[in-house]
């Protein structure tokens, strides 16, 4: 009884990692871990165990969506020209601006937190490209054309991050009760 109890809990702190992804935390490193441990204590003969298998494509996943929010981001900012410091002022404002969005929000209950995360995320992303763009001596049309594209990479890496955690959490879940 205690081991299926013990499951519920982990089902749960999965749920909660995966949603830590919309905060910009590393959700997708959490669900790994969780995994992890319930391979390595979970005895391998119940009905209820991951596989190192699964262990091995939740890596994949996760390292996959950390490389693809990486990616949108960068390249949203490099296919409208912007240059390596916008591209690095997109990738460290997005960072800055998540942490930010997470504790100011957005006065409804958690999904403002969600929102504001992500928006200030993007923001942050756009600022740092506006910055880097300055610094490289472009004109504020370039500029403020690097930033939107800073933006929306990383808006859409955000999402990819997320929806590769999704796989992640459905994967894990369904693998202990096959």
């Amino acid at each position: 009884m205690l081991f299926y109890l013990l499951a519920f809990v982990l089902i749960l702190t999965l749920i909660l990692a995966w949603a830590s992804n919309f905060f910009g935390l590393p959700g997708n490193w959490i669900m790994l871990a969780l995994a992890g441990l319930w391979f390595w204590f979970a005895d391998p003969e119940s009905n209820l165990h991951i596989g190192p298998t699964i262990l091995g494509a939740i890596l994949l996943l996760a390292a996959l969506g950390e490389l693809f929010e990486f990616l949108a981001s960068v390249l949203g900012t490099r296919t409208v020209g912007g240059e390596r410091k916008a591209a690095v002022g997109g990738v460290i404002g997005s960072l800055v601006g998540s942490i930010m969005g997470a504790f100011l929000g957005i006065p409804i209950p958690f999904i403002g937190i969600i929102i504001g995360s992500l928006l200030f995320a993007c923001l942050g992303a756009l600022v740092g490209a506006l910055i880097g763009e300055k610094l490289h001596g472009s004109d504020l049309s370039k500029s403020l054309k690097v930033g939107g594209a800073a933006f929306l990479g990383r808006l859409f890496g955000s999402l990819g991050k997320i929806a590769l955690g999704s796989v992640i959490l459905v994967v894990t879940i369904t693998s202990l009760f096959v």
